[in-house]
């Protein structure tokens, strides 16, 4: 589950820095891409999210990474809501939308790497594996 989760935070970024990107060079072609973001954000990228929360932050909160945590579950109702707007925004500011929601992806998968993540050591990881494996989560 751990590379699992490592190999989603890398794909969410390739996803986020590609349609960047895209929305920046053509409106049109980010158009396009609205109806694949809202299935990666509210499919893999939900479950990636919903999975740190009930698995992962609880232990990095227990070891006194309260306030990392904080940030980012803020960051996670950010994408959220980010998510929603795209869905719901006018053909005429899909583009920009689609910048909003990347830009907020990179900056959180860059966080919790940055920030988060390498505050447990491979111990403490090997452990937390262990526990959500007998939690069944």
């Amino acid at each position: 589950m751990v590379s699992e989760l490592f190999q989603e935070e890398e794909l969410a970024r390739e996803v986020a820095r590609k349609l960047m990107a895209m929305a920046q060079r053509s409106a049109d072609d980010a158009s396009a891409e609205r109806g694949s973001l809202l299935t990666f954000l509210r499919g893999p990228m939900e479950r990636h999210m919903r999975y740190e929360e009930a698995a992962i932050f609880p232990h990095f909160q227990a070891r006194g990474l309260t306030e990392e945590v904080q940030v980012a579950l803020k960051q996670h109702a950010a994408v959220r809501e980010a998510t929603e707007a795209l869905a719901s925004v006018a053909q005429a500011d899909v583009a920009r939308s689609i910048v909003n929601v990347a830009r907020l992806l990179l900056h959180h998968t860059n966080f919790e790497g940055d920030y988060i993540y390498p505050e447990l050591t491979r111990d403490e990881w090997r452990e937390l594996m262990q526990e959500t494996v007998r939690q069944g989560i």
